[in-house]
């Protein structure tokens, strides 16, 4: 007889508050390459690409907390927190953006295959904490609105391009050059939000 799961005690969830700078990035048009190149093909173009992503952060300090798919959650700040975490958030952004243009440029000449990456930026408080059963499946993640908002500078972002929150932009204003964007609606929250696109 498997145990009832309702009887199951939930763990409390502990956490740590800390400030980080948040990147989600994600191919644009996934499914549609999904439809064209079959599903081996694909994982392939996406494991690369994943390679590509990660080296890009790992190499400014930030750390890769999920794959998620077509795209991936990174932190800067809150396994090991820098003075810069803003800044290099943004550097390993556009790091992204110029790797990924590469690999998609040979993909289109061997290939024929359209590829793009779109990367949202955001600096908040987050809570590390632990989720999960410890019993069965648990990992270490950070959570909270800072982290939703950077789903949103994601989802809005042209692709090929980083789109950063007023937040981010606010801390490494003089370290780039911008293109301000003007301000966007966004979902759960109030007000619109000024957003920001790094030139160099």
């Amino acid at each position: 007889q498997p145990p009832d799961p309702s009887s199951r005690q939930v763990p409390q969830l502990e956490g740590e508050r800390r400030v980080a700078t948040i990147i989600l990035a994600d191919v644009h048009g996934s499914t549609t390459l999904l439809e064209k190149v079959g599903s081996e093909a694909w994982v392939e173009i996406m494991n690369r690409m994943f390679q590509i992503l990660e080296a890009e952060i790992y190499r400014f300090d930030g750390h890769v907390d999920q794959f998620r798919g077509d795209g991936l959650v990174a932190f800067f700040g809150t396994r090991v927190a820098h003075e810069d975490d803003p800044e290099r958030g943004v550097v390993s952004a556009m790091a992204m953006q110029r790797a990924v243009r590469a690999y998609a440029e040979s993909l289109a000449a061997q290939e024929g295959i359209e590829l793009s990456l779109r990367v949202g930026v955001n600096t908040g408080e987050v809570i590390v904490t632990s989720i999960g059963d410890h019993q069965t499946h648990s990992e270490d993640t950070a959570m909270g609105e800072a982290v939703a908002l950077a789903a949103r500078m994601e989802q809005a972002a042209e692709p090929g391009t980083v789109l950063v929150s007023e937040n981010t932009y606010r801390l490494v204003e003089n370290q780039f050059d911008w293109l301000p964007l003007g301000e966007i609606s966004v979902k759960g929250v109030s007000q619109p939000v000024a957003v920001y696109r790094p030139l160099a």
